[in-house]
């Protein structure tokens, strides 16, 4: 037994050697405030504390370890980490290797010089010449889920389908072939539906979102979580997108969607292009936060301008999805050929970042949140990105001819590697409903998305961006009249006052960044 124990115990104590090394305080605090003044400002942040919690060893495939922190850091002048526009909360979580929701003292109407925030983070060390070097950034990512090969006893639809919840609960990374990621994908999308039914069954209020891995389906189930806890019941419905959501709304088989103000536009009053009739039905209860267009490329496709696209191939986002209908309304705009082609493919956005670097596909298109999520993962694992900047001309053209568009600079340092701002096209993401849902019900929804507005925050960072003064932005359809009444009766001391101060524009393709 003794010759099993002592080698036990070597690894044991090699391993926690290992985990006791790293950098000391002061060289962390040295490598957060670099950190901080390259992608901020040196005039932003100052560190009042920071304690070293612990280390352990890398488990993401590279060599070297991870040390913990507990940080305060103090303003050291106004800034909005919640603003549509400049830097935000997702991009200093990046930068500190935090999760939004391990970073508190947030202030939803922007925080004043002498606020202070505490995070919760971690930075990636490699030793390299008996020196302990910080990686660029470190993504925080979910552990992997193992494959579940049991086989059904039974054919029943209950098992069948409990058979289908533990095959997706597989990420999804770890599908090969292009065949399984299209049964894999097929399958989400039909237990998605059929969950949806159940849960109007069960009394539940119908939230129509969009892909998991999306900022539409985050916020969704950050507020079904938080309304639970008062018997408002939601469910948080994984669409495929903006389209699919419209669609259900306009026919009362969901209550409630979040889509982008685009596409909210053109189904209210019709889609010729695609023999859309209008959607009457619908209507506008609030807009959220802004959204850009993300044209991305690799560096060695040569492609440097959106002109340089054509004839490549390019992932445009999933049939239904609202990223989908602004690429092809782009595609119009700029005088290109159709993107419904062979070089074109329909995908949601994982499978579009996978097929770009797979070498499948030249360039992507996502619509989606400053920071979006997906992206931020992708130029966390590469160094070879590059965002294609769509020209002001194009811009001017697509605003004066939609009203809920306005010309959206994405700021250099948003994601890792990005050194230089990038024009784009902006929208907002617009809370909807429809003429079948009661008036009680609307003002229920809004009255807890306003008081729970701090706590939603905390699970999602983006419901940090929602305020009264933003709420009537871009939106191009009639208020749900319980959505006028709640306006009209709102107190905006429960949320930053007067909508006067306003966001960007419709008529202008430059906006000041400047906090």
């Amino acid at each position: 037994m003794r010759y099993f124990i002592y080698p036990l115990l070597l690894t044991l104590f090699a391993l926690s050697s290992a985990c006791s090394r790293g950098p000391d305080e002061a060289t962390l605090n040295i490598e957060i405030q670099q950190r901080l003044e390259q992608q901020f400002a040196n005039d932003l942040f100052r560190t009042v504390t920071i304690v070293r919690k612990g280390t352990a060893p890398r488990l993401d495939g590279m060599d070297g370890i991870f040390v913990y922190y507990n940080l305060k850091l103090e303003f050291l002048r106004k800034y909005n980490l919640n603003s549509w526009q400049g830097l935000n909360v997702g991009t200093l979580a990046a930068v500190l290797g935090a999760a939004t929701t391990s970073i508190e003292g947030i202030n939803s109407a922007g925080n004043q010089k002498g606020d202070h925030l505490f995070i919760r983070g971690r930075l990636g060390y490699q030793q390299l010449n008996n020196e302990w070097v910080a990686s660029t950034f470190t993504p925080i990512t979910l552990d992997d889920t193992k494959i579940v090969t049991e086989t059904l006893d039974t054919h029943s639809p209950a098992a069948v389908i409990d058979g289908i919840r533990q095959l997706l609960k597989t990420r999804s990374d770890t599908v090969r072939s292009n065949k399984d990621r299209v049964t894999v994908n097929q399958l989400q999308r039909a237990l998605a539906r059929i969950d949806l039914g159940h849960a109007k069954l069960n009394g539940f209020h119908t939230f129509g979102t969009g892909w998991p891995s999306g900022s539409y389906y985050k916020f969704g189930e950050a507020y079904a979580d938080y309304a639970g806890k008062y018997d408002f019941k939601i469910y948080n419905y994984a669409s495929e997108g903006s389209l699919e959501n419209g669609h259900r709304l306009n026919t009362g088989r969901i209550d409630f969607a979040l889509l982008q103000s685009d596409v909210a536009e053109v189904l209210y009053k019709g889609w010729s292009e695609e023999g859309q009739p209008p959607s009457p039905n619908l209507r506008a209860i609030a807009s959220l936060w802004p959204e850009a267009i993300h044209v991305i490329t690799l560096k060695n496709s040569g492609i440097k301008t959106l002109s340089d696209i054509p004839g490549k191939k390019i992932a445009i986002g999933s049939l239904q999805s609202g990223t989908r209908f602004t690429a092809a309304r782009i595609w119009q705009a700029a005088g290109f050929t159709q993107l419904n082609n062979k070089n074109t493919r329909m995908s949601g956005i994982n499978d579009s970042i996978k097929d770009l670097e797979n070498g499948e596909v030249d360039v992507i298109i996502i619509a989606g949140a400053i920071p979006d999520p997906a992206v931020q993962n992708l130029a966390q694992r590469r160094q070879d990105i590059r965002f294609i900047g769509l020209e002001h001309s194009l811009i001017s053209k697509l605003v004066e001819q939609n009203f809920t568009y306005y010309g959206l600079p994405i700021p250099a340092k948003t994601y890792p590697g990005q050194s230089e701002a990038v024009v784009t096209l902006g929208m907002s993401a617009l809370l909807t409903t429809s003429i079948y849902t009661p008036d009680d019900v609307v003002t229920q929804y809004l009255q807890l998305m306003v008081d729970g507005s701090e706590e939603i925050a905390q699970a999602f960072y983006r419901a940090g961006f929602i305020s009264y003064k933003t709420a009537r932005l871009g939106i191009s359809m009639p208020l749900h009249p319980a959505a006028l009444k709640f306006y009209a009766d709102f107190s905006p001391q429960k949320s930053i006052p007067d909508e006067n101060n306003s966001g960007p524009t419709n008529d202008s393709t430059d906006i000041d960044t400047d906090e």
